[in-house]
């Protein structure tokens, strides 16, 4: 009897972590937000983007030398549905998104560096540049904020 009961707890146990691994998977979503960082005035990896796709994050880390001496280096992240979900609320209005102007302020002048953020529904994506760490998107502060908490979350390819 005592077999039986261990058992099963047993079981009970292994079927919870499958479920537990099954949540983490990551998904997809219709709407797909990119954001990265610049410096023309830079010497390495100086470029970094990232592609929010759902809970599936890709990093892509590449030199500003218009000759790399270092190949781009790529990596995948994922992030909790809390996260993306609050990602996509900040996102949401994409129809007022799309009325900013692909320019605000005057990015990387004086080597200050540059930020960006796309969002894309299907066939239709628009991206505004700004100020790296200064700048921000009128409407869109929120967005802003938590994108840059991402990219300080998840700065680097190992």
């Amino acid at each position: 009897m005592k077999l039986r009961v261990i058992g099963m707890l047993l079981f009970v146990a292994l079927g919870s972590c499958t479920s537990v691994s099954l949540q983490s998977e990551p998904t997809t979503d219709t709407v797909t937000i990119r954001t990265g960082t610049s410096f023309g005035m830079c010497i390495g990896y100086c470029l970094f983007d990232y592609e929010f796709n759902g809970t599936l994050v890709t990093l892509t880390q590449t030199e500003a030398s218009r000759n790399p001496r270092n190949p781009a280096k790529t990596c995948q992240f994922t992030i909790s549905d809390d996260v993306w979900n609050a990602l996509k609320t900040a996102a949401a209005n994409v129809n007022a998104f799309t009325k900013q102007p692909d320019r605000i302020g005057c990015p990387d002048c004086a080597d200050g560096g540059a930020e960006y953020i796309e969002l894309q529904t299907g066939d239709q994506k628009h991206r505004v540049t700004f100020e790296y760490g200064s700048g921000t998107i009128p409407g869109f502060e929120p967005l802003v904020e938590a994108l840059r908490a991402q990219r300080k979350a998840l700065n680097e390819c190992k």
